[in-house]
């Protein structure tokens, strides 16, 4: 395809080749080109990802990409301004655990694309799928990577809003006991926090139901504590290899918000219970922030087999064992801040992660 003549009347052209282009049906023939400079090379095998994403080659920088296309969406298209802010501050943000936005186009009816970096590797879904849960070291690792992108997002005024397995993706890394470095992908209905403006949400599918936190579900708009909730179910997900809500949660939770809890496995220790108690904890003011999981996260793994979990007993049975040193200091900060959520249980408020000395 020949590249429109530079100026305005090649602007103009390029613009029109784009609507054109994000008007047609999803293009699915190999070697198809795409607003004029990616060839399509056929929809992207992943588990768990929709017919309107492509692996694509830039013949211009000649790399592999991903792209995402729209069909006309009548809410977007209401929405254009504010949503291209998104996408400029989306491109603007450079972390290894955010996937990088490369181009994006946005037509007046609401049809358009996105182009992403390509990562030759699986999504967390298919890791799971493939080879069992992950250890406690590599979850407390992959919830580092990931709270560290969340934080960054929320920094720039950006919820995610879709973080389910499926849209979580490894990127593999050479580095001793640490095979990938963990990816948050699928900014497609990521939407602003900031500017006063009503928020963006959009319509989940029934696959990220169990991942809506309970203040969604009840029609409350989603704010950055929403990504720490989904983050905290997956990494239950990532410790047991199952999801710890089970069918039909949503309506369980609009019944009986108030006793809502996910299903916490204690089994890994105390330190992980209560981290990952408060993370999705039904009221949104007591989870910890994206920055607070970062840093209890970087306690847990660096712990690794030296790090003792002061496990809960009946309190009537059993007197709390004593801590063999100071409490981990990330992890003192969020429990302080968070007992009235573990008050619901008949264990003790908070127990404390140590380490070995």
């Amino acid at each position: 395809m020949t590249t429109a003549a530079p100026g305005e009347g090649g602007r103009r052209a390029l613009r029109a080749q784009r609507e054109q282009d994000a008007a047609a049906a999803p293009p699915a023939d190999l070697g198809t080109v795409f607003a004029g400079r990616y060839r399509l090379a056929g929809p992207l095998a992943r588990r768990g990802v929709d017919g309107h994403v492509f692996r694509a080659r830039d013949d211009i920088l000649a790399r592999n990409v991903v792209v995402k296309i729209f069909p006309i969406d009548p809410v977007i298209a209401g929405d254009a301004p504010r949503r291209l802010e998104g996408a400029r501050i989306l491109a603007a943000l450079d972390h290894p655990s955010l996937i990088t936005l490369y181009d994006a186009h946005l037509a007046r009816d609401g049809r358009g694309y996105l182009v992403t970096e390509f990562i030759n590797g699986p999504s967390l879904r298919e890791r799971l799928d493939d080879e069992g849960p992950l250890s406690p070291p590599l979850v407390a690792a992959l919830l580092e990577d990931l709270a560290r992108g969340l934080a960054a997002l929320h920094e720039a005024g950006i919820v995610h809003h879709h973080l389910t397995s499926t849209h979580i993706l490894l990127r593999p890394v050479r580095i001793p006991q640490r095979p990938f470095v963990a990816v948050l992908a699928d900014f497609g209905v990521a939407h602003l926090l900031s500017g006063g403006a009503e928020p963006m949400v959009g319509d989940p599918s029934d696959d990220d139901e169990d991942y809506l936190p309970p203040e969604q579900l009840r029609g409350e708009a989603p704010g950055a504590a929403a990504d720490v909730y989904a983050l905290g179910l997956l990494a239950v997900e990532a410790l047991t290899g199952e999801s710890p809500v089970l069918g039909g949660a949503a309506q369980e939770v609009l019944l009986a918000p108030l006793d809502f809890d996910p299903d916490i496995p204690s089994r890994f220790g105390y330190g992980w219970e209560v981290l990952l108690t408060a993370m999705t904890d039904p009221d949104p003011g007591r989870r910890p922030t994206a920055a607070e999981v970062v840093a209890v996260a970087a306690e847990l793994r660096q712990g690794g087999d030296d790090t003792h979990a002061v496990l809960a007993a009946d309190a009537a049975d059993v007197a709390p064992p004593e801590l063999a040193s100071e409490p981990v200091p990330a992890l003192r900060a969020v429990a302080q801040s968070r007992e009235a959520s573990v008050r619901r249980r008949r264990q003790p408020i908070w127990a404390w992660v140590t380490h070995a000395r």
